[in-house]
């Protein structure tokens, strides 16, 4: 309860009442009143998805359970009491999505709706565009945009059209002023993150509808400034629309977890940061190196766990970054205690669908529990 004490006396949110509690996956504890409390200042929910359809972590700050129904290469993704009417700047809320598996099948989201549920559509193929399956992560947050004020930006989001457009609805910044885009050439974009400033931020990007097996990939980036790439399945720059997302505080706002761009040998200090069980008081670090065979191994240590007995979960999120094409989670494995280790493999591959012998990518580590205070 900490957590909720401490965020409405900073007045970082309209409202902190405390969501019921969630009936968990099969043969997996539900998570508890108290750890959703954590979490009831923001909705948000995240889910692991089996190839075949099957829900093997989910968390739903609305306390409903997350099903899935499933045809080959196709999932609708449904958070219970996670949805709300859109009808307000940043109502309709953001999702991310990252394959998962040694496959080079890559997955991308044609859609998100639905009040009270929340489902977000998830389609998968292979190559040469054909559907295929594949495990997958699914993220979904929203956060309600406040007036302007004089803050750095430290958490934005937006849904951004193959024009270049950035709807209200689906657009944050916790400044209060609106993100912008310019569009470029054929498949070329710049992000405008409005009064942010740090550079050591999660930059996640998921292609958005468009044609089969098309790719978006963060390009660079620089302070306030974000270029993002698109190609299709055949490697040709398309326009494409895509979902981009920035926070400096956590995977997502001031949530345990970790964030780091991985430049080809190991998670660059400069970009690269975790964020463990207490802000500023709890040990935290993010790691990485580039074993044989191309798989790159990231490792989020310290203290980071659950605020009580219930499960800590996680899952992680990754963006190719440079020439547009796709990461692929292939394993995700911790160990949990007073100071935990998570340990996660990303292989990436060109939008061909082809090895990359040195990957370069950004890597998002979400989690269960937000970080409380000091």
């Amino acid at each position: 309860m900490h957590k909720i004490m401490w965020t409405c006396l900073l007045g970082l949110v309209g409202a902190c009442a405390v969501e019921p509690e969630a009936p968990g996956a099969p043969g997996e504890a539900p998570v508890s009143a108290e750890e959703q409390a954590l979490f009831a200042y923001y909705p948000m929910g995240f889910a692991r998805v089996t190839a075949a359809g099957a829900v093997a972590t989910q968390v739903n700050t609305a306390g409903g359970p997350v099903t899935v129904s499933h045809s080959t290469g196709s999932y609708t993704v449904t958070f219970a009491g996670l949805g709300v009417p859109v009808s307000a700047d940043a109502s309709g809320g953001h999702i991310q999505i990252a394959a998962e598996g040694t496959s080079n099948v890559r997955c991308r989201t044609l859609w998100w709706s639905g009040s009270p549920n929340l489902s977000a559509s998830v389609q998968c193929n292979a190559p040469d565009g054909t559907l295929a399956d594949s495990a997958f992560t699914v993220l979904f947050f929203r956060y309600a945009m406040p007036a302007p004020n004089p803050w750095p930006t430290s958490a934005a989001y937006a849904w951004v059209t193959a024009a270049g457009g950035v709807p209200a609805a689906y657009d944050y910044n916790s400044s209060g002023t609106h993100n912008t885009v310019t569009k470029g050439g054929t498949g070329s974009y710049t992000v405008w993150i409005s009064n942010a400033s740090a550079i050591n931020a999660s930059m996640m990007v998921t292609s958005y509808g468009g044609a089969a097996g098309t790719v978006c990939s963060v390009a660079s980036w620089g302070a306030g400034a974000t270029s993002i790439e698109c190609r299709d399945r055949l490697g040709n720059l398309v326009d494409s629309a895509f979902d981009f997302s920035y926070s400096t505080t956590g995977p997502t706002m001031e949530q345990q977890g970790a964030h780091a761009w991985f430049d080809g040998a190991a998670a660059h200090g400069t970009y690269s940061a975790a964020l463990g069980k207490v802000i500023g008081c709890s040990a935290a670090n993010v790691s990485g190196s580039l074993g044989p065979g191309s798989l790159a191994t990231i490792v989020v240590s310290g203290e980071l766990g659950s605020w009580d007995a219930s499960p800590f979960l996680r899952a992680s999120l990754v963006s190719k970054y440079g020439s547009a094409g796709y990461c692929k989670v292939e394993s995700l494995t911790s160990v949990e205690g007073a100071s935990s280790t998570a340990t996660t493999t990303v292989r990436c591959y060109s939008a061909t669908g082809a090895v990359i012998a040195t990957p370069k990518f950004t890597f998002t580590h979400v989690t269960s529990d937000a970080s409380g205070p000091c």
